[in-house]
Order: C-alpha cells, then sequence, then structure tokens
C-alpha cells in the first residue's frame, strides 16, 4: 500500500487597501468597523478527525467503479472526484481506517491510499482596525491603472466561497460552483458566531473589488468592469479536502477559463509533503494559468518548522511572502528558497495604519471592512497584478507572467534574492512598463 503524506492546507487573511487620489476615497470611520479580539475564536475551532481515505483508480478503471470499490472493502463512498480520478472513502462504524486501507489497496483497480485532510482558515488571533489603506500604494497600483484596469481577466479563488457585498464583483452563472456541498452556488454561509469569517470574500476583496464607486475600498484590479471572477468553494468553517482543492483548481481554468489561480491556504507543516493529486492538478494548469499561493503564516521559533507549506512550495507556483507599511518581511511569513515575491500582508497592532482593508458582510455589518494581516492577503496582491499583466498582454503565457514579476520586483530586505521576500515586493507599475531596478534581484 503507498501512502500519501497528509496535507494539512490552512489559509491566512489578507486585504487590500483603498485607493488614492482619482479613485474610491477610503472608507469614513462609520464605514469601517473594528472587531474586537473577543469577537474571534481564542482557539481554532474543533477539527474533525482524519479518518476518511482518498482512493486513486488506476489508468483505465472506469470511475463508475467506485461503489463498488468502496463498498468491496468495508467502506461507505462520500464523494467521488471525476477530474482528480479520486474517490473519498469513510470506514463504516465497526471498521478502522487502518484496515480499511488495507483492503482498498489490496483492490487491483486501486492505484493509491492515502488519509483524507481537512484544510482549514488560519485565524489572525488580534483583530485589526480600520483607519489607513496602504497596499496598493506600496506596489504602485494607481500608476499601473494608467495603463489598463485589468478587464475581462478571469481570476479564480479557490477558498471558502463567497458573500454577497456591494463593494465585491457578483459571480456570473456557471462562474461559481460548491464542491463542499456539491451544487453551483459557491455562496460562504460564514460563521454567525464571529465577525469578519468569510475568508474567500476577503481574498476576493483584495483583487479585485470594485473601484472608483464611490463605496469603500478600492482593489489591485479596476472595477465596475474588471477581472471576472470565478470562485470554487473548497474550504468551510469546519475545514476541507485537498482533493476538493485539486478538484477546484482543474475546474476552473480547464472549464471556465480562469487565466490566474490565488489559492490563499497552505500546510500547517512545512515538512508535509502535498499530495500528489495536488501537484498533478497545478502542473496540469501550469501553461495555462498563473498559480499564486501564499507562502503561510507561522510564530513557531524552530527554524525547522518556518519554512514555505504546501502548496506554495511547489515548481511552478509563485509563493508570496508578507510585507509591512516599510516592505519589511513581518515576523509571521514563512521563509525559504521556495519564495518568489513579497507583497502587503500588514504586521497586526489592531490597526489599519500597519494592517490590510478588506471587504467582508457580517450579521452585525453587512457591508463591512474589517482590516487582517497574513500571506492570504499578500497571495491576491500579486494574483490582481498578474490579472492586470494579462490585461496589458493577453497572449502571454503564464511562464512570461513569472517571470516579469519577478524581474520587475522592487529589491527588499537583504540585496539580492533572499529567502524573506525572494525576488522582492512586486509592482505593478513595473509590471506593466518592464522597469526593473538598476539590477534586479532577479534578472
Amino acid at each position: 500500500m503507498t501512502r500519501t503524506a497528509a496535507c494539512a492546507l490552512a489559509v491566512a487573511l489578507v486585504a487590500s487597501a483603498c485607493g488614492q487620489s482619482g479613485v474610491a476615497p477610503p472608507p469614513s470611520p462609520s464605514q469601517c468597523y473594528a472587531v474586537s479580539a473577543s469577537r474571534w475564536p481564542r482557539v481554532p475551532p474543533p477539527r474533525r478527525p482524519v479518518t476518511d481515505l482518498v482512493v486513486r483508480l488506476r489508468a483505465g478503471v472506469p470511475i463508475e467503479q467506485a461503489e463498488d470499490v468502496a463498498r468491496g472493502a468495508g467502506g461507505s463512498l462520500v464523494k467521488v472526484r471525476r477530474r482528480v480520478r479520486a474517490l473519498v472513502v469513510r470506514p463504516e462504524p465497526r471498521t478502522g481506517a487502518a484496515a480499511l486501507a488495507t483492503r482498498l489497496a489490496s483492490d487491483p483497480r486501486v492505484l493509491r491510499v492515502g488519509p483524507d485532510v481537512r484544510l482549514h482558515a488560519l485565524r489572525t488571533p488580534d483583530d485589526p482596525l480600520f483607519a489607513q489603506q496602504w497596499g496598493l500604494q506600496r506596489i504602485q497600483a494607481p500608476a499601473a491603472w494608467e495603463t489598463t484596469p485589468g478587464n475581462g481577466v478571469a481570476v479564480a479563488v479557490v477558498d471558502t466561497g463567497i458573500r454577497s457585498h456591494a463593494d465585491v464583483p457578483s459571480v456570473a452563472p456557471g462562474d461559481g460552483y460548491d464542491f463542499v456541498q456539491e451544487d453551483p452556488d459557491p455562496t460562504d454561509p460564514g460563521d454567525p458566531t464571529y465577525d469578519c469569517t468569510s475568508h474567500g470574500t476577503m481574498v476576493a476583496s483584495v483583487l479585485g473589488a470594485l473601484t472608483n464607486n464611490a463605496r469603500g475600498m478600492a482593489g489591485v484590479t479596476w472595477g465596475p468592469g474588471g477581472v471576472r471572477l470565478v470562485v470554487a468553494r473548497a474550504l468551510d468553517t469546519s475545514g476541507g479536502s485537498f482533493v476538493d482543492v485539486a478538484e477546484g483548481i482543474l475546474w476552473a481554468v480547464q472549464e471556465r477559463g480562469a487565466r490566474v489561480v490565488n489559492l490563499s491556504l497552505g500546510a500547517d507543516d512545512p515538512n508535509t509533503s502535498c499530495p500528489p493529486e495536488l501537484q498533478q492538478a497545478i502542473e496540469q494548469v501550469s501553461g495555462q494559468a498563473v498559480v499564486v499561493a501564499a507562502a503561510g503564516n507561522t510564530t513557531d521559533t524552530n527554524p525547522d518548522r518556518q519554512g514555505v507549506v504546501c502548496p506554495a512550495n511547489l515548481d511552478k507556483v509563485l509563493a508570496v511572502a508578507a510585507t509591512d507599511p516599510e516592505n519589511r518581511v513581518t515576523f509571521y511569513s514563512r521563509r525559504g528558497p521556495e519564495v518568489d515575491l513579497a507583497a502587503p500582508g500588514g504586521r497586526g497592532g489592531n490597526s489599519c495604519s500597519t494592517e490590510i482593508v478588506t471587504a467582508s458582510p457580517s450579521s452585525s455589518h453587512p457591508e463591512g471592512y474589517p482590516c487582517a494581516a497574513g500571506t492570504s492577503f499578500a497571495a491576491p496582491h500579486v494574483a490582481g497584478v498578474a490579472a492586470l499583466l494579462l490585461s496589458q498582454n493577453p497572449g502571454w503565457t503564464p511562464f512570461q507572467v513569472r517571470q516579469r514579476l519577478k524581474r520587475t520586483a522592487q529589491d527588499v530586505e537583504s540585496s539580492g534574492r533572499d529567502e524573506d521576500t525572494g525576488c522582492g515586493l512586486v509592482r505593478a507599475d513595473r509590471a506593466l512598463s518592464g522597469e526593473t531596478d538598476p539590477t534586479p534581484a532577479c534578472p
């Protein structure tokens, strides 16, 4: 029996800043609201034990045999992922996962068996206040908007889904799917217990909030008429399966034409290998879409546990670290040779002057603009710039986009490429113009 390492993906919160002159003004104090620390859970929600198994069928085995494979081994079929060619099988009450895995592995139709893993959103424990929006200024987005607002580029957000907000683009029919509930409605139900739990909405607002509409915040891409948002809901408040993330990536790119994929999620442990299904999904779409992933968040002081996590540590993925208003890498941002770029993520501190503004509705603030910090919000800054670049150069390949973003980054931290910020801070204006540092960190 072959086994896969469990990839416990997690998500960090990051946000986009409002614009400067010429774009929508920053929200007034009445529009932004502070989220007190008491509104966030002091401990993470309980995580569901991993007992389900992911079963990969051999090539040539019809996917219609999924039920027979599961029942023949004494398990129950939970779901089928046709694009990934994987099944999720659950042990019966009297059958342990280990015994079920052994029986499944002995089936000649089965290629591999491994544990399913729940994906989780990383919450920032100290919730921010709203005062200033600085992220767009650091990446020089207003200068880039003079060239293109990013119109028409399909950008996928694989996350917790989306909630209705007047400052976030609506999802066109067919451009959303819920891989958690298996239906075409990607709505994120949120968590009524806490404000600001709509992680996918917050991420989407950073890269594509409606801009210049006299309301709320601005995104990296200009709206209305900005990016076409494609939403794959692969996480809920209790987590999600990595095969749902893989399935969401393939669906968004191969069936909905997404040219940029944002993955504000990552494994808990940098020493955990990405499951083959997730690796293969990213490899399959790497020639069609730019895949951007958060490098991950940690406060672990053990150097062996500070590295970049799955899936950001994979080839052909742009791994994004987080920076503060002074363009310094944040204390929580994961480090390592896999880091490609850095972008505003905020350093915390209970103030929007040091965090990132996002849009997210809650029961008490239907059109709220919470501030947050994390590499999950750094990633959509880069995804948004990639969309601007593809709007300007629709014929470019993902490889060309990745190379341009790295070459035109602003060298920060140590001179040259480093493990904190990679090639440097993403610069929207330079990405469109081709301007570089006199000695680029990544020539």
